[in-house]
């Protein structure tokens, strides 16, 4: 059963510290508090194979999106967000088929080409011509992922509700991966586990092979030619891709926004008693635990999230591909954790501003953004402060 009661999410969260003494925490983009002395070392060995910018030579490409891992998660801090927009593409088979084109060199289409891929005419991947649907991505903030990695399936399925039992027009559900899992990462929640979104990074953003995905890419299902590609197969190994999780498990979430103005604490809680009013916090839960772990530092952890990590349909407007069980219209709850380091906004980074993104929700969240535009112009000020201590 989903729980939605405004005051049950008021006494859950307060991100915002209205001026009283709180534990030290960890700084932006430091390793999570409560690691040992090997955990801390294997964080800042990950961070190195993060940084690492990859050459041709090593395996960069011959088709790739960025040359490291921290070119797309690189603000205000290595792991934070980039500036970089993606290109997807799948095919749509209604009413609940959907083809990711693997075989067409789906569903990520990159960008950009080494100069021995260039040389043969090519400067970037086509979209597969078996495609419904194109599909624009921006890079999210990695803070307090490994904690996400951490929350037990069955508490993101405590909060299903897809046939809207309750009747108050939001459903949601989980996505799942082609063995059952449950996913949580990415905009469509169709990976499962840290390790599978770091793993998979490198052959689709980097076009660096691994023992897991040994192949090139291709370019609409073609292999590239031999002699675009001088690194021999895999280009890292497995124990690199658990390095780069390692960096990304420790990372730790953002520390808490201290507002020491009154009128900006006031408008603040303010906003963050509408963000319950508004049932923004039907999708957007604002915590949850992590399960039991052998790991001290993500063993039954509170993680502010600011996310159910289900689908919901955000309306015709918003749409674009479909991934796994996802449709077109579906996405799951964007995780506002580190909102306020961000520089673009929705899945696609077209909204410029937070209203702009407020303003464009539709299907499910309709009421709320109904509720939203018909605030006065004060209560939407106090809403945006409380968004922006995220």
């Amino acid at each position: 059963m989903k729980a939605k009661s405004v005051g049950a999410v008021l006494l859950l969260t307060t991100l915002v510290h209205w001026g009283c003494k709180t534990p030290k925490q960890p700084a932006l983009g430091e390793p999570l508090a409560e690691l040992t002395l090997e955990q801390r070392a294997q964080f800042y060995e990950g961070k190195k194979v993060f940084q690492r910018v990859f050459e041709p030579k090593d395996g960069l490409g011959p088709l790739f999106n960025g040359n490291s891992c921290a070119e797309c998660h690189e603000a205000p801090v290595v792991g934070g967000v980039g500036d970089e927009v993606e290109v997807h593409a799948t095919r749509f088979i209604g009413p609940n088929g959907c083809d990711p084109l693997f075989h067409q060199g789906g569903p990520v289409i990159q960008q950009k080409a080494t100069p021995l891929l260039q040389a043969k005419g090519v400067d970037k991947e086509p979209v597969p011509p078996g495609a419904t649907a194109q599909a624009h991505r921006s890079s999210p903030p990695l803070f307090g992922f490994g904690l996400v990695d951490a929350i037990p399936e069955a508490a993101l399925l405590s909060h299903e509700d897809p046939n809207d039992a309750n009747g108050d027009g939001i459903g949601g559900r989980a996505n799942r991966t082609i063995d059952g899992r449950v996913g949580r990462f990415g905009r469509k929640a169709a990976v499962a586990t840290l390790f599978d979104f770091n793993a998979g990074a490198f052959p689709q953003e980097m076009g660096v092979t691994t023992p897991l995905s040994p192949v090139e890419e291709t370019i609409n299902g073609a292999p590239v030619q031999p002699d675009t590609d001088p690194a021999p197969d895999p280009e890292i190994t497995v124990e690199e891709i658990e390095k780069v999780t390692a960096f990304v498990r420790f990372l730790a979430p953002p520390p808490p926004q201290v507002l020491t103005n009154s009128q900006d604490q006031y408008l603040a809680k303010r906003g963050q008693e509408l963000f319950g009013y508004l049932k923004c916090a039907s999708c957007h839960c604002p915590k949850m635990q992590t399960g039991p772990n052998v790991i001290r530092a993500l063993d039954r952890k509170t993680v502010a999230l600011y996310s159910d990590l289900l689908l919901h349909d955000m309306g015709p407007g918003l749409a674009d591909i479909c991934l796994e069980q996802a449709h077109p219209s579906e996405f799951r709850t964007e995780m506002l954790m580190g909102l306020r380091f961000r520089e673009k906004f929705l899945h696609d980074g077209s909204a410029r501003t937070v209203a702009e993104a407020i303003e464009r929700h539709d299907g499910e969240a309709q009421k709320s953004r109904d509720g939203y535009k018909a605030l006065s112009n004060e209560d939407k000020k106090a809403l945006l402060k409380f968004l922006g201590t995220i």
